[in-house]
């Protein structure tokens, strides 16, 4: 009987896909999320690791010209992450790609495709929800490219 009770007690390795890229727009901005994620070794938690980037679908050139001849238009953001953590942030403009610093957690939880993100941004007297899903394509191509230059991509507008 001890020795069921101790096998149960065992932790399992889990695979973990990574990285995985989630992605999703608004009518006005547009969101990524690029997560790295590992097993903890010989425990249930995960290290998980978390890149975002907002990009302004709109001209930029003319919301640059009017922030320049007027004044700047202050922008908050906040993307939902794995285990309810988020990563977020806020700046005194508008600006064409907005990347949020590395968010890095251990965790009980790790993403897995069928996830989805909220994203809020709020300025200039507006505010726009979108979610973020799963993305094949772009996961692909980072999963081809290093981490240095697949964090680059990341950090791109992208429209």
């Amino acid at each position: 009987m001890v020795l069921i009770g101790l096998v149960g007690c065992a932790n399992k390795d889990i695979d973990v896909t990574s990285p995985l890229v989630f992605y999703g727009e608004g009518d006005t901005w547009t969101g990524i999320l690029y997560v790295e994620q590992s097993q903890n070794d010989g425990e249930n938690t995960f290290h998980v690791t978390q890149f975002s980037n907002l990009t302004y679908k709109d001209d930029f050139e003319q919301i640059k010209k009017k922030q320049k001849e007027e004044d700047d238009i202050p922008i908050s953001y906040d993307f939902e992450g794995i285990d309810n953590r988020s990563v977020g942030g806020s700046g005194s403009r508008i600006q064409e790609a907005t990347w949020s610093g590395v968010g890095t957690t251990h965790s009980h939880e790790y993403a897995t495709k069928d996830d989805d993100f909220e994203v809020v941004v709020e300025w200039n007297d507006k505010k726009e929800t979108f979610i973020m899903t799963y993305n094949e394509e772009k996961t692909t191509k980072v999963r081809r490219l290093g981490k240095e230059e697949a964090l680059r991509h990341i950090y791109e507008p992208q429209k």
